[in-house]
Order: structure tokens, then sequence, then C-alpha cells
């Protein structure tokens, strides 16, 4: 392994990319935001549907990261979600839903802070569903860019679909939570 300039022989490159710890804000306004195709591959209604693109669309949606050598944490906000998110690397996590439904999860990484894949198993409206979920951080120029990359397959049509949306450092005060989004009703 190389030497860094001063310092002990064969330590780790720093890395010049960073983390993707903080918060950061969908872009919008950068490739198909929408997740339109990931509902209806999950069997949500179209009203359904169409007021999460109108919560996505008039509202930020905003994700602040925690991320070790050990755990991914993540906190997803916006006008039609309020969840988080903390998983320890490698390990299984099994969520218990309403209806005696059982939801599986496993985060992974080969470069931790700068590279996540989370994969579930779940129930949906039409069946179980399988979802990878990567996320990874790249330099565009000076801009640090959060890449997420979301499949969906439904296990029994096999019907898939992937949405890649892009993330940028979130500068400013958070702006307080919609009193839609789930989980939000009651909390002050």
């Amino acid at each position: 392994m190389p030497t860094i300039g001063v310092g002990e022989p064969d330590a780790p490159m720093p890395s010049a990319l960073g983390t993707m710890n903080g918060t950061w804000r969908l872009d919008k306004l950068r490739g198909k935001p929408s997740m339109r195709g990931y509902l209806e591959t999950m069997g949500v209604p179209e009203l359904a549907i169409e007021a999460h693109e109108k919560g996505e669309e008039d509202h930020e949606t905003i994700h602040t990261i925690e991320f070790s050598d050990s755990h991914f944490k993540i906190k997803k906000q916006s006008r039609v979600t309020d969840m988080g998110l903390d998983l320890k690397l490698g390990e299984e996590c099994l969520a218990n839903l309403p209806g005696d439904r059982v939801k599986t999860t496993i985060a992974t990484t080969e470069n931790p802070g700068q590279q996540v894949k989370i994969v579930s198993r779940m129930p949906t409206m039409n069946g179980m569903a399988n979802v990878v979920d990567t996320k990874t951080l790249q330099r565009e120029g000076n801009l640090l860019v959060l890449v997420q990359t979301l499949t969906i397959k439904n296990e029994l049509s096999g019907k898939e679909h992937t949405t890649t949306r892009y993330f940028v450092p979130h500068e400013g005060a958070l702006i307080p939570l919609a009193a839609t989004a789930k989980g939000s009703v009651g909390k002050k």
C-alpha cells in the first residue's frame, strides 16, 4: 500500500471524495426523480401516487445520513415521508408490519461513507417485492452528489422498475415537517 507524505507507512489513503454524512436535498431538476414507477410496481392506487408526486413537487425531500464503518443511519423527510432507518452493516434486520407481515433489510458496503447497498424484501399491495437501494457518493466538479438507484421487483408478476434520484448537499435551516407526512401527526 502506498505511503502518505507524512505519517505511518501502509496507512490508508485519505479520501478526497469525503463522506455522505450530512443532510441532502433531492435535486428535482436532474433526471426523473418521480417515484411513480416504483409505487406502481408496489400496487399503490393512482390517487395515492398523484398525491405523492404533488407532495414531492411542492415540498423538499431531505435525507439526513450518519455513516460509520459499522452502521448506516438515515432519516427521510418530505411531505409524504417521515421515517428513519438504523442498520448495522452486514446484519439482517426484521421489522414487524401490521397484519403479521415482516420486512427484512440488510445493508452492506464496499466503501464505508461513500457507498451503501440496502436490500429489502417486503410485502406490498400486490405481493412480495425485492428492493435494492444503492446510494453512491460522487464528485461533479466542486459539487458532491449523492446518487440513489432504487430498483424494485415484484416477485409474483416479475414487474421491475428502476428509479435514479440525485441529492445535493442541503444548505440552510430545515423547514418544519408538513403535518401530512406519515408519522408526523401529533408530534411537536
